[in-house]
């Protein structure tokens, strides 16, 4: 049986799989605080925008009576700001919008928006939740390090593809029991958390090279740029490779406009590198770490 033969009916008898096996648990293992931060950050940072319009009281609730305008708005904001010193306003330009406040208090300044129908403070500009969004969309972009961490997500990316690559090749079982890794079913021979991490696995692939090359892309954009420009250089063609990769970068943040049941499915799509570290893990744990222990 030559080695094309083996690897379609026994790949698990090839020395290449079983190095490809090592390389794919290791890098599981070695970047698996990395994986769960940036799929949970990553998860949670779906609902950006729909956090800006959930908690920032930018909008006048309900518009009774005429609102105030001028130096009769200007007195009420002082009046109702009266703990504060005020510094300025901008009036609503739209109907519905509420009015913006600038306050300084003990040398911090404050922004809020107020109500000037019923002369109501409304609540920050900025409140918790948006900023715990915003924390973490940083977190996830940057590392909380600025440009520099965009790259080390480059390279976190990189390695990512590499573990994407190898899981791949090792998921296939050979001619006879490729099916297992398609499906969960409660009569396998193999146990639950082999099956669920094989399982979702192949079914999110199309996701795993999605953020593995937009994570690549956001740390060394003008490489990209260049091979595009290379391949199609006529920036008003409708065809130029870039939409590819637009369509990846809306793929990688669930960008759905008025569907917010996308924006929850994606959600619950990016945990699913988490989900694959933690059985990856498991599995680990059960045949190496456990084995070890007991011996």
């Amino acid at each position: 049986m030559n080695a094309w033969q083996r690897w379609i009916r026994a790949p698990g008898t090839l020395w290449f799989r079983r190095i490809l096996f090592q390389i794919h648990l290791w890098l599981g293992i070695g970047m698996g605080l990395y994986i769960l931060m940036i799929s949970i950050s990553g998860s949670a940072i779906v609902l950006r925008p729909q956090f800006s319009r959930w908690f920032i009281p930018a909008e006048v609730p309900a518009m009774t009576g005429e609102a105030l305008t001028g130096e009769a708005l200007e007195a009420r904001v002082i009046e109702t700001y009266s703990d504060y010193e005020f510094l300025f306003l901008v009036e609503a330009r739209r109907e519905g919008r509420a009015t913006y406040i600038e306050l300084n208090r003990d040398g911090e300044i404050v922004n809020r928006y107020f109500d000037q129908y019923t002369g109501e403070d409304l609540g920050s500009t900025f409140p918790w939740q948006v900023a715990t969004i915003e924390w973490l969309t940083n977190l996830h972009d940057e590392l909380l390090m600025g440009r520099e961490g965009r790259r080390y997500n480059g390279y976190g990316g990189i390695l990512f593809l590499l573990m994407t690559i190898s899981g791949l090749i090792i998921w296939w079982q050979g001619s006879r029991k490729w099916k297992d890794g398609l499906l969960i079913r409660r009569n396998s021979p193999r146990g639950f958390n082999w099956q669920l991490h094989s399982f979702l696995g192949f079914w999110s692939l199309l996701l795993m090279f999605a953020w593995g090359i937009t994570a690549v892309y956001f740390a060394w954009p003008s490489m990209f740029d260049a091979v595009i420009d290379w391949l199609d250089d006529d920036l008003y063609d409708p065809d130029r490779p870039d939409d590819i990769l637009l369509w990846l970068i809306r793929l990688h943040f669930g960008r759905f406009r008025d569907m917010l049941w996308a924006n929850v499915l994606w959600v619950v799509l990016g945990l699913l590198p988490a989900i694959m570290f933690i059985t990856g893990f498991i599995l680990w744990y059960k045949r190496v770490v456990k084995r070890w222990l007991g011996s």
